[in-house]
């Protein structure tokens, strides 16, 4: 769902550039100004990335408490770990 909102959004700005460039809106000039898309969309590409990532690799605070537990990691380290989780 997500995936489709952010083409979505993509598509939107991308029209709205060009049809803001047909009307010679200054600074809008899209035959000079394309690669920024490509740039943008990379930039996009990584940051969702990025944070799919994260979420990924997240402790769950039943595990941080395990760790803590058996000793792996201090209270202070656990503290940390939960609230990332968050």
């Amino acid at each position: 769902m997500r995936r489709m909102i952010g083409w979505g959004i993509f598509l939107v700005l991308l029209g709205a550039w060009i049809w803001l460039s047909a009307l010679n809106v200054p600074y809008m000039v899209f035959s000079r100004d394309w690669p920024l898309l490509i740039v943008a969309f990379g930039i996009y590409v990584i940051y969702r990335r990025m944070v799919r990532y994260r979420r990924q690799h997240r402790k769950s605070a039943s595990q941080v408490i395990t760790d803590l537990e058996s000793g792996k990691i201090d209270v202070d380290k656990a503290v940390v770990e939960i609230r990332r989780s968050r």
